[in-house]
């Protein structure tokens, strides 16, 4: 990170995440249906002013644009890392947020957790359950108490992933 010129290096996890991303990059980047650079926009903007319900349609109108003979169709385990990790590189290469997938906690791993200067988002995925389930995990395990004595605002997100439509089936907030 270079403070001054107010840039940043991105990498990625593996070698599989990278292609994986290239892949689907090159997808949509050759045809592109909306300038791109106005999605980053309006993603970056809902994120700072705590719109979730706009996150919500970006991410589900970005992944209804995603070729279904991109998505993984043997093990449930790859399908539902997919929507993982989609929503996680989208989210950090989108912005200059702190953004942590399965981050640690004391009673488990939150999926996705996004720190910006005025929210905390913890975000729970299903593939094939309900946003439901996703929630009451967030609050049976107690990923947001770390962020108990943070001032800013908490956003809990349950969201499940259909592998039928290949995007969000449900997303609840509290």
């Amino acid at each position: 990170m270079d403070r001054r010129f107010n840039t940043y290096l991105l990498d990625f996890p593996n070698r599989e995440v990278r292609e994986g991303f290239v892949t689907l990059l090159a997808n949509n980047y050759l045809k592109p249906s909306e300038d791109p650079s106005s999605w980053v926009i309006d993603m970056v903007k809902a994120l700072e002013c705590g719109d979730l319900d706009l996150v919500r349609r970006l991410f589900t109108s970005f992944l209804a644009e995603t070729p279904y003979s991109m998505r993984p169709k043997k093990d449930q385990k790859d399908r539902e890392l997919y929507f993982h990790y989609t929503f996680y590189l989208l989210m950090r290469l989108i912005s200059c947020y702190t953004v942590y997938t399965e981050k640690q906690m004391s009673e488990g791993r939150a999926d996705c957790i996004i720190e910006t200067p005025k929210y905390v988002y913890i975000f729970e995925f299903k593939l094939d359950g309900t946003a439901e389930e996703a929630l009451q995990q967030i609050h049976d395990r107690g990923y947001a108490r770390a962020y108990e004595a943070d001032a800013r605002q908490r956003f809990l997100v349950g969201v499940s992933f259909s592998s039928q439509t290949g995007t969000t089936e449900e997303w609840l907030t509290a």
